[in-house]
């Protein structure tokens, strides 16, 4: 799993997550609004036909002692029923279908009359008012159900991310270890490799040269030194730029022996690579062309490097050679230039290829994105 899918991986669970729990909170609280709704107008009717009660309670008693006072509040009557009506219909429901006909008697008299007033005091009105409270309940149990889900949702969440950055963590502190590690056993080697060129080369021939003194020898010491001083700072990239630094490291196979190489550069589209991919591209081709003169025998070399950010921002290129070929499969683990030359072109974000089979040479295909702003990666 690499860095990317590491990150898009959590990413994904928390939007799916997120339309999950959102879905079903959304869905949730339109059927709790919806209840609201119901429920505010249902308590609308119930202060309606209370009050309705209350003022034919208090016509009754007017009738003997006030008419007057009564006929106001029969007129104050019909003025609720008419509401009472209007709240019905946004309900979708007939005025006539849900309250007695007696209470249209309201509408319908002019004036109270004794009999009127009652007939519509042996009106059932409360019944209504307890179908109201039985609907006010389930929109309370409603809203704690919204609230439980919604609740219970976001805690599952929790965890879930939780769990996710947890793995995420310990997967990049894996990662870390073990470019560390690979790091740590890549400097080794380097050190190995010099203290094996310097005792088979500069030492050796200063023995020679104190046992049988020649004035050539000393010509070969001093080639041998500047050769390991070369592979340590690799001053002709400093001095002459890639294209150059590239030419050398061919020039180098050939003096090993191999035959033939062929190198291919784009020398115009090389001198605009930012300089901070210069010293990881060098050391991966020779580290590469140190593995073809130890271990290949080869007599044939292609060495190809491409960067044409006019047509695309991508710097690639392949090394490839006729030798004895590996199965990369099967790599000693003692083998670590193959993972130094891995771990350079991932430390500047590029992708290597190996395709070898014992007996048919190998071919190793590098791709590196290349960033304008990047900041310099460490000197590798």
């Amino acid at each position: 799993m690499n860095a990317r899918s590491l990150i898009l991986a959590p990413l994904l669970v928390m939007v799916l997550l997120t339309f999950l729990v959102g879905g079903t909170a959304y869905q949730q609280t339109q059927k709790w609004e919806q209840g609201v709704t119901v429920a505010a107008n249902n308590i609308s009717q119930l202060v309606i036909l209370n009050n309705i009660q209350w003022g034919l309670r208090k016509i009754q008693t007017d009738l003997i002692e006030n008419p007057r006072q009564a006929t106001e509040t029969w007129h104050e009557l019909q003025r609720e029923v008419l509401v009472l009506s209007k709240l019905q219909q946004q309900d979708g429901d007939s005025f006539d279908t849900v309250y007695p006909a007696s209470l249209q008697l309201i509408l319908q008299t002019p004036k109270p009359s004794p009999t009127a007033i009652s007939v519509l005091l042996k009106g059932h009105f409360l019944s209504l008012s307890l179908d109201q409270v039985d609907q006010l309940k389930a929109l309370q149990q409603d809203a704690e159900h919204v609230t439980q889900l919604v609740t219970l949702s976001m805690i599952i969440l929790g965890l879930v991310l939780t769990g996710i950055t947890a793995y995420d963590l310990d997967q990049r502190f894996q990662q870390l270890a073990r470019s560390r590690d690979l790091n740590i056993t890549i400097q080794e080697e380097e050190r190995r490799r010099i203290a094996q060129d310097l005792h088979d080369g500069v030492v050796q021939e200063l023995v020679d040269l104190k046992r049988n003194y020649h004035p050539e020898k000393v010509d070969t010491v001093i080639s041998n030194l500047r050769r390991v001083c070369h592979n340590l700072k690799p001053q002709v990239l400093e001095d002459l730029g890639l294209a150059s630094a590239l030419e050398f490291l061919a020039d180098e196979l050939q003096q090993a022996g191999v035959e033939k190489v062929q190198l291919t550069l784009d020398e115009e589209g090389l001198e605009t690579l930012p300089k901070h991919y210069e010293l990881p591209l060098f050391r991966v081709i020779q580290e590469l062309c140190s593995n073809i003169r130890h271990h290949a025998q080869a007599t044939q070399v292609k060495l190809n490097v491409t960067y044409n950010p006019a047509e695309s921002p991508v710097l690639s290129g392949f090394v490839s050679d006729n030798g004895k070929g590996f199965d990369p499969k099967s790599v000693p683990s003692n083998r670590m230039g193959l993972a130094g030359v891995r771990e350079r072109i991932q430390q500047v974000g590029g992708k290597l290829n190996i395709h070898s089979q014992p007996g048919k040479g190998s071919k190793f295909q590098f791709i590196i994105p290349v960033k304008r702003h990047d900041k310099s990666p460490r000197s590798v």
